[in-house]
């Protein structure tokens, strides 16, 4: 959103401290801020029953997925998620939808003065402002993504009825420590005692740590893929198989293998949650998470001719998560079920391209080798902010990874432009700052055309 004298106070809102911009100064553990602020707005979160899910990738697919279920089954539902792509608003959604520009600047407004005096960060402030729009819609279910970690996340101060962690990686190891088994302590903070959790592939160091933590809360332990099984079939179809219920065949929206176990996920704690869901409603809410949970960039297809798919993948296990989903379009093959390792290329005049922006504090390096086994073109982009990497930057660990074809470019726009001219098929990751470059410029530009 630009400048506006009809909007000063989102304005301000954005202006406030953001890990995105400024790096480790906006993070302020702990939750006597949040608490103050709800406190003022009345406890809006006391109305309707909360999911809470962490995890190192795929919260963010695993929330949405949740939430479109919800609202497919007609419950009313709230989804706050983090960080947004092109407006703030996208961060709170009611049955995929966000409020008006003009709720958000009203409810800023009548609250800014108490984001100043206790000092608020930009996440502890949208994270109230979501709370406080679920209880203005009478949402009556809401899945809240945590933010960073979990255990000292605003978001932990929610009483959840049910936590999930999807699964653990080494990210943003400056603040949640340096071990899996350390940054499974912080993601396992969310767990609340007497209350389920439900996990997904995690290694078996890993789940017995979470598993360990559970226990001494009195909180039912539940493994996703021991309750969950799913069969591939044609056309891309899959079933899946609970305990209580039988889903499918259906087309999962969101593409790629890594999908299949978040769903597992999102049926397992479904059914923890609120039950057994009708199959026709999973169905409806799995093919249908875009609309019905408006997510956006996880292998999102903006063009079919050249292809063009974004993904605000930024580490390892998720920029090889995308690289499957992405070659396995380029080879007409199925996304659910085809490795990484088995997928080629197909010879072709132009081959494709990945356009890659990362943060500093990534495992570029890491990247770099699973972009140099995935044998395509490599052109790097700058990020911005107080985290940024620039292309050159990039570019040489790109190099030294053993990418053959590695170039620099100036910014996103012309990165993209230059693919579609060239008839490239192109994959755009690395973060959610470089995903909402395109957003902003293939929604903005008349010469776009989505074919």
């Amino acid at each position: 959103m630009k400048d506006s004298p009809h909007f000063p106070y989102t304005e301000r809102l954005l202006k406030l401290p953001r890990f995105a911009s400024d790096g480790s100064v906006a993070i302020k553990p702990g939750f006597d801020r949040i608490e103050a602020l709800l406190d003022v707005m009345g406890r809006p979160e006391k109305g309707y029953r909360i999911a809470l899910v962490a995890g190192t990738n795929g919260k963010g697919s695993t929330c949405s997925m949740m939430a479109a279920c919800l609202t497919a089954a007609g419950y009313k539902t709230g989804l706050h998620t983090s960080p947004h792509l092109v407006h703030v608003k996208e961060r709170m959604r009611v049955d995929g939808f966000p409020p008006s520009s003009e709720w958000l600047e009203k409810a800023t407004a009548r609250y800014f003065d108490s984001f100043i005096e206790v000092g608020t960060s930009f996440f502890e402030a949208t994270l109230a402002l979501s709370l406080l729009w679920f209880a203005d819609q009478g949402v009556s279910h809401a899945v809240v993504e945590v933010g960073l970690g979990g255990r000292l996340d605003a978001t932990n101060t929610l009483a959840a009825d049910i936590s999930v962690i999807t699964g653990v990686a080494l990210d943003h190891t400056d603040l949640l420590g340096k071990t899996l088994a350390l940054i499974a302590k912080e993601k396992a903070g969310i767990i609340k005692a007497n209350k389920p959790v439900v996990v997904g592939d995690l290694p078996s160091s890993v789940k017995a740590k979470v598993e360990t933590i559970a226990s001494q809360r009195n909180a039912s332990f539940l493994v996703a893929s021991e309750r969950v099984q799913h069969t591939a079939g044609a056309n891309q179809e899959v079933e899946f198989t609970t305990q209580r219920q039988h889903y499918g065949p259906l087309n999962l929206e969101l593409r790629g293998i890594h999908q299949l176990g978040n769903a597992a996920v999102v049926l397992c704690a479904l059914e923890a949650w609120v039950g057994p869901l009708s199959p026709n409603h999973v169905k409806i809410g799995l093919e249908q998470v875009t609309r019905l949970a408006g997510l956006r960039g996880r292998c999102e297809k903006l063009s079919d001719h050249p292809l063009l798919v974004v993904d605000v993948a930024h580490n390892p296990d998720a920029v090889g998560a995308s690289l499957t989903a992405f070659l396995s379009h380029l080879t007409n093959a199925n996304a659910c079920v085809s490795p990484i390792s088995s997928v080629h290329p197909p010879v072709r005049a132009a081959q494709p391209v990945v356009i890659i922006g990362m943060l500093s504090d990534k495992d570029t390096e890491s990247v770099a080798h699973i972009l140099t086994k995935a044998q395509v073109d490599v052109w790097t982009v700058p990020t911005h902010g107080f985290r940024g990497l620039g292309a050159e930057n990039l570019a040489q660990t790109m190099k030294k990874a053993g990418v053959k074809q590695v170039s620099a470019l100036p910014n996103v726009p012309e990165a993209v432009k230059k693919a579609r001219l060239e008839n490239r098929n192109c994959l755009v990751l690395g973060s959610h700052l470089i995903v909402s470059e395109v957003l902003e410029w293939t929604e903005s530009d008349k010469n776009f055309i989505k074919s």
